[in-house]
């Protein structure tokens, strides 16, 4: 449970920066308790910065990302925001919404509050073809993800809640993703942006589908104290692998599209769609099995050897789930980049997530290798190789240029 530190003032600014993230392994399968999956994050940053502001309820909320500069006023009874609600808007208020009643909760009197938002400019999808920016403007990394855990973090904070205590940091970010959005993913996304690289089972969807739209601060209270049936821990890729990542020029998936097809899929054969499901975990256990083998024990062939095959083998089931479910979670075009990528310097390719063509992700074993593959990557004028690096951290708070991580 978040607690309030006592003995400091509130009139600091605090910025909480949250990282976009990689799915390698997951994909689909991961939609279905008890399956898991194995989630990167890369050192490109959503940041929100709070500040509260004395002998008012107004509120400003800054987001150049989406050009929203909107001013309005905080319910100190209820945390809820008189603003202005365009579409945009949408995600940053309810996100505000949730954390305030959440602070409400805990007998603490609302303030103003001046809130920006700003994201690093990996997440600002290169375009060429600008007729069509609007309709493929998505880097695929998480970034609606990352503003709901940095808002819920810096607003917290702000009101000196305990940094570290990413328990209720993270059921209320899952939590206002869910109400905002009205869908009820995995919440790997939220997951990896509060804890880091992460092995990640989901919660019940029911936890947020069965919440009222309406809450009360009590119903804010309740769900942050109540047990959640997800399961988190640490996984993190060895100090040997070297990563790199590209986006397709011109090109983004669709998940919505993409996650509707599968589960027609499912609807018309649904024990052909279980066994798929069963053997795409399976594999993904074994993958990330290899991966504790290699951080108990040492990077030692076999577990390499268990890692690459078992990625191959849920690579390979991905695109028969979307072969049934048609559509094409990875074409043959893709296949063959995949397969031209892993003689060209990469021990393991894929398009991470739920495929399509938002990006592509891939591992090498030497800084030689690794610059062969990127000089491979650069030769083709449909990819464009991003300037971000896996790492394993989750939420970073800033405050007088002091950081502070959640490990």
């Amino acid at each position: 449970m978040l607690t309030i530190l006592e003995g400091e003032k509130m009139a600091h600014t605090i910025e909480a920066k949250a990282p976009g993230k990689v799915l390698w392994l997951g994909g689909y399968s991961i939609l279905e308790r008890p399956n898991v999956g194995f989630v990167t994050t890369i050192d490109a940053y959503v940041h929100a910065a709070s500040k509260l502001t004395e002998g008012d309820n107004g509120i400003r909320i800054r987001a150049p990302d989406f050009s929203l500069d909107i001013k309005g006023t905080i319910d100190r009874d209820t945390g809820r925001l008189n603003v202005e609600r365009s579409k945009e808007l949408n995600l940053i208020a309810t996100t505000i919404e949730v954390a305030l009643a959440y602070v409400l909760s805990k007998d603490v009197r609302l303030k103003g509050l001046d809130i920006s938002t700003k994201n690093d400019e990996a997440f600002a999808y290169k375009i060429s073809d600008k007729s069509r920016a609007k309709a493929v403007s998505k880097s695929g990394m998480g970034s609606s993800s990352a503003v709901v855990v940095a808002t819920t973090a810096s607003v917290l904070a702000a009101y000196n809640f305990d940094l570290y205590d990413d328990d209720a940091l993270h059921k209320l970010s899952q939590l206002s993703h869910g109400l905002a959005t009205g869908k009820v993913g995995s919440g790997f996304d939220i997951a990896a942006a509060t804890y880091g690289s992460i092995k990640y089972t989901r919660y019940s969807p029911s936890i947020i589908s069965d919440f009222p739209k309406d809450f009360s601060i009590e119903d804010i209270s309740g769900i942050v104290k109540r047990k959640w049936d997800y399961n988190i821990s640490k996984v993190a890729l060895p100090k040997e692998f070297r990563t790199i990542m590209a986006n397709f020029v011109n090109d983004a998936a669709i998940t919505t599209s993409l996650v509707g097809s599968v589960n027609e899929f499912k609807k018309a054969d649904p024990n052909a769609y279980s066994d798929l499901i069963r053997r795409m975990n399976d594999t993904a256990e074994k993958a990330i099995g290899a991966l504790n083998s290699i951080s108990e024990n040492g990077y030692r062939r076999e577990y390499r050897d268990r890692l690459i095959e078992s990625f191959r083998e849920n690579r390979a089931l991905s695109k028969e789930l979307g072969r049934r479910s048609n559509i094409d979670i990875e074409s043959d075009e893709s296949t063959k980049l995949i397969n031209d990528s892993e003689n060209n310097g990469a021990i393991i390719a894929k398009l991470p997530g739920a495929g399509g063509k938002d990006s592509i992700v891939a591992i090498s074993e030497s800084d030689e290798d690794s610059l062969r593959l990127r000089k491979f990557w650069k030769d083709k004028s449909y990819l464009d190789i991003l300037d971000v690096k896996m790492q394993n951290s989750g939420i970073i708070f800033e405050k007088n240029h002091e950081k502070q991580k959640m490990a």
